[in-house]
């Protein structure tokens, strides 16, 4: 644990095959490295890594990876491309969080959960491409990302949580997919530039300030089926 962290001279690292585990904040806060080489000998890689890694801007993980921790790259600013090549089941709990260089990404097609703050504050984040794998999308999970225009939610997801896209100021139009039965609170709270939505007949609850500061709406349609309104849903619009 801990072996390498605020090593902040490190600029490269190559993982020998003797390695089989990158333990818990092994490299977290090593602020000058660069190149990472892991090796397809690597079976687990341990919370937090690589977390605050701040110049790092690529990175492959093998496909002997078996086991992969929360916030792997957390705060890893100058972050632009990841590349999985292991069956990774969910985009863990805060793994890209701050990650405000991550432009696009496409999360691969045997991916079911995007958990909480997996993409939360990536600033930069214009494209993202979710699979008809994925059932849910947590709290928080895109909140932040301000570049967002334009995202495209499967029919598979039936859960869209609190704040999910929360502060995606640049998010345009967005299709709820008829697999959902719930928008939650705070949703689409303050997404200024999102100007139609559209709502299934599927949903039967809006909750409160799902809608909050989305003061760019031209229209809204409550479909029949809705037959619960929260609190302050369309505030400030």
């Amino acid at each position: 644990y801990y072996m390498f962290s605020e090593c902040s001279s490190l600029s490269k690292i190559v993982i020998p095959p003797s390695v089989t585990s990158i333990k818990e904040s092994a490299f977290s806060g090593c602020s000058s490295l660069k190149d990472i080489t892991i090796s397809p000998f690597v079976t687990c890689i341990e919370d937090s890594s690589f977390s605050d890694c701040s110049l790092l801007g690529e990175i492959t993980i093998p496909s002997t990876v078996t086991s992969f921790g929360y916030s792997v790259f957390n705060g890893c600013i100058s972050l632009k491309k990841v590349t999985f090549n292991f069956p990774m089941e969910s985009i863990h709990e805060s793994t890209f969080s701050n990650c405000s260089s991550l432009e696009h990404f496409e999360i691969p097609s045997y991916v079911t959960k995007i958990e909480c703050n997996a993409f939360i504050g990536c600033s930069s984040l214009k494209q993202i491409t979710i699979p008809p794998s994925v059932t849910s999308i947590d709290d928080y999970a895109f909140s932040g990302c301000s570049s967002l225009k334009q995202i495209e939610i499967p029919s598979s997801v039936s859960l869209i949580g609190s704040y999910a896209f929360d502060g995606c100021s640049s998010l345009i139009e967005v299709i709820i997919p008829s697999s959902v039965t719930s928008i939650e609170p705070f949703t689409f709270n303050e997404c200024t530039s999102l100007k139609k939505i559209e709502i299934p007949s599927s949903v039967t609850s809006i909750k409160m300030f799902a809608f909050s500061k989305c003061t760019s709406f031209v229209k809204f349609t409550v479909p029949s089926s809705i037959t619960s309104i929260g609190e302050s849903v369309f505030n400030e619009c």
